[in-house]
């Protein structure tokens, strides 16, 4: 009965030690990592693609370090840059990362930013799209941040001003930067938007930038834009948004391209019109031309065959010209001279 007696009450404490694990201890785990507060050693991890940021000794102190959760990248303390990192998610396996929380010692606080940008998409009880500022007040922080940018009044090639808006999506490749030193990155890097794009169309002609826009192969979106990370108005490396704000632009487009209004736009639109009804008449009259070349080709092509078939008759030259002055219905001149319809008319 003894012995019967010290199972149970092993299988009993067993059974709670295992609920304890399991159960309690996950939850005291989890609870501890949403409490912002110097004592708690633990904070949660953010949503997948957000990241936050840690300071130490108040909520003012200094940078201490990076909770992200980017799952293709991976953040190097040392440097403070994100690397792409495909195998990441094969790493993260840790008892504590398996419950969505990570250590971080006594004393630390989560860093509330504000980031402040536009963005492109269905406007507010509305079916139409335009920009739409957004405010996300911390201290999640995205990783990539698909923005957008208006630009009025720019000067093209033929001085005619342009409006645009430019979607592009921007990284935050290195955060300390981005969020210490850079003083509104996304201030910086909007103005380097606008400014790369008033450097491309002073040597375009808006036509030349409408047929980009709607082949989709501008070099502005293609190329000009995404060098920005890498490099300045200069050319040098020194002065991209990478470098000095820990940004980069993975991605642009237009969405909205257009004159602006007034009375020189409207002449512009008449201008463009004009050229278009132009060309359009130019192409019809050349394919005309084309056709009625060909015409006269194979007919005459047909008159000489038909006077090599002839050839051998005594009479064969003047048969088949006869005949070919019957279908070209001459005109006769005087003089003993004729001339062909086609002929009449273009004298």
């Amino acid at each position: 009965m003894i012995w019967l007696f010290a199972i149970v009450v092993l299988a009993v404490m067993m059974a709670l030690v295992a609920i304890i694990v399991e159960l309690l201890i996950p939850r005291a785990v989890i609870a501890l990592g949403g409490v912002d507060s110097w004592w708690s050693p633990l904070r949660t991890l953010p949503p997948p693609g957000e990241m936050y940021i840690l300071v130490r000794g108040s909520k003012t102190g200094p940078f201490y370090g990076l909770l992200e959760s980017v799952l293709d990248h991976e953040y190097d303390a040392e440097s403070h840059e994100f690397r792409v990192s495909p195998e990441r998610l094969e790493r993260m396996t840790g008892y504590l990362e398996s419950l969505g929380v990570a250590w971080v010692g006594f004393f630390r606080y989560l860093l509330y930013r504000e980031v402040k940008h536009d963005k492109w998409e269905q406007k507010p009880n509305s079916t139409e799209f335009g920009i739409v500022s957004k405010t996300r007040p911390g201290p999640s922080i995205f990783f990539r941040y698909n923005m957008a940018v208006e630009v009025q009044a720019a000067e093209t090639a033929d001085n005619f001003p342009v409006d645009a808006i430019i979607v592009f999506t921007a990284q935050v490749v290195n955060p300390v930067k981005a969020f210490f030193f850079a003083g509104g990155w996304e201030a910086q890097t909007t103005a380097a938007v606008q400014g790369r794009f008033r450097r491309y169309v002073s040597d375009k002609r808006v036509e030349d930038l409408r047929q980009e826009q709607q082949a989709r192969t501008s070099a502005l979106v293609t190329t000009e834009i995404k060098s920005l990370s890498l490099a300045g108005p200069d050319g040098m490396a020194e002065t991209g948004l990478r470098y000095l704000f820990g940004i980069e632009i993975i991605d642009a487009r237009f969405v909205e391209f257009d004159l602006v209004s007034g009375d020189k736009d409207e002449a512009m639109l008449n201008a463009i019109r004009a050229v278009g009804i132009a060309e359009r008449e130019a192409e019809a009259a050349a394919k005309r031309g084309d056709g009625e070349r060909q015409e006269r080709q194979n007919r005459a092509a047909g008159v000489r065959a038909e006077v090599e078939a002839w050839g051998a008759h005594p009479v064969g030259g003047q048969v088949a010209m006869a005949e070919a002055i019957k279908e070209a219905k001459p005109n006769v001149l005087g003089g003993g001279v004729i001339a062909s319809v086609e002929a009449a008319r273009r004298t």
